[in-house]
């Protein structure tokens, strides 16, 4: 969903697409241009260099900031923009721009252009209670577009080998975080021990074989480590595709997770978004494009019961702040991952 000025078929869609992979589709509104606090304004054209002209804004997502593509007088261009109230979706930004200006050259992703924080500053020099902004800037891709929803098999072909090219970068030792340090793998533990309430929403096979499924999910942590470059949250609503003469390129955005890890990891990740969106079923997805020469099955079913126990975990908490659709997101892929680690195991 897009809102605003119009600002040129050359700046159709960029970053935070608005596209909400679950059934039911739920978007919601960010703040707009206008919306943003006067000085605030004034601070992002400070670092522009240029005047705003108009401005489409991408709604949906996981975020409370804005996220809007911007025409000034210096050219288009996207920036995201949040309050530091929102103290989750700060800490995301500052980490996406600190990993984007991490990542390898020729990377299939828009350009990092700088990063800022615009506010009032604190007389203890500590920043205080006082809300500041923390601002993301990226190049603007002409003629982006999201994927279609339901996915159609070019632009699914187009995801799948977008997370091919992602992990033939290789990514030196501390270069970007090891993914298995950042790896939810207890939540499928914390599930065993607790048995929440709410768990027997779920498909009871779920939680009558949860210390079986703990214990392989124990092994995830080594399951992930290699040396590829993970997006670690590569989904339709992160990808833009650009039409070609021979079919869709897609491009990744949103890298807070940047990591170094093991190659299958983004294939694997996207696929309980992925049907939701009306694509296949995850077997039916890696039957048209196998995971990388030399994955291991049981790395692959390792990770799937970590983040299995994630989605599910997650799905049951109090609902995030200024994001309440985030848990019904994670319910539905809590749902399809279920069912496709019973499927894996046989049981």
């Amino acid at each position: 969903m897009t809102r605003g000025r119009p600002v040129g078929d050359d700046t159709a869609m960029a970053h935070d697409t608005g596209t909400s992979p679950t059934r039911d589709r739920p978007t919601r509104t960010r703040p707009t241009w206008p919306e943003l606090p006067a000085e605030v304004r004034a601070g992002l054209e400070e670092r522009i260099g240029g005047t705003v002209l108009g401005w489409t804004s991408h709604d949906g997502g996981y975020s409370p900031g804005m996220a809007s593509t911007l025409r000034t007088t210096r050219g288009p261009l996207f920036v995201k923009a949040v309050s530091t109230e929102h103290e989750g979706a700060t800490h995301l930004y500052r980490e996406e721009a600190r990993r984007s200006a991490l990542l390898p050259e020729g990377v299939p992703a828009p350009a990092l252009l700088w990063s800022a924080e615009i506010g009032p500053a604190c007389p203890d020099g500590r920043g205080g209670d006082v809300p500041r902004w923390v601002a993301v800037a990226f190049e603007a891709v002409p003629g982006a577009r999201a994927p279609h929803a339901p996915w159609r098999d070019d632009d699914l072909d187009a995801v799948q080998r977008l997370c091919a090219q992602v992990a033939s970068f290789e990514v030196a030792p501390g270069e970007l975080p090891e993914l298995a340090e950042d790896l939810p793998a207890d939540r499928t533990a914390t599930l065993a021990d607790e048995l929440p309430a709410g768990l027997d929403a779920f498909d009871p096979w779920f939680a009558a074989h949860l210390d079986r499924l703990a214990d392989i999910a124990e092994h995830a942590r080594a399951a992930v480590a290699g040396p590829a470059l993970v997006h670690h949250d590569l989904r339709g609503d992160n990808a833009l595709l650009v039409d070609g003469t021979h079919g869709p390129r897609a491009l990744a955005v949103d890298w807070p997770y940047a990591s170094r890890g093991a190659a299958f990891c983004d294939q694997v990740g996207m696929l309980p978004a992925t049907e939701l969106e009306g694509g296949p079923p995850p077997e039916e997805v890696l039957r048209r494009r196998p995971l990388p020469a030399g994955t291991d099955d049981d790395a692959v079913t390792a990770f799937l019961a970590a983040i299995t126990g994630y989605f599910v975990h997650a799905s049951l908490q109090p609902p995030p702040p200024a994001i309440p659709h985030a848990r019904a997101f994670q319910r539905a892929q809590g749902e399809v991952a279920v069912a496709w680690l019973r499927r894996r195991l046989r049981t």
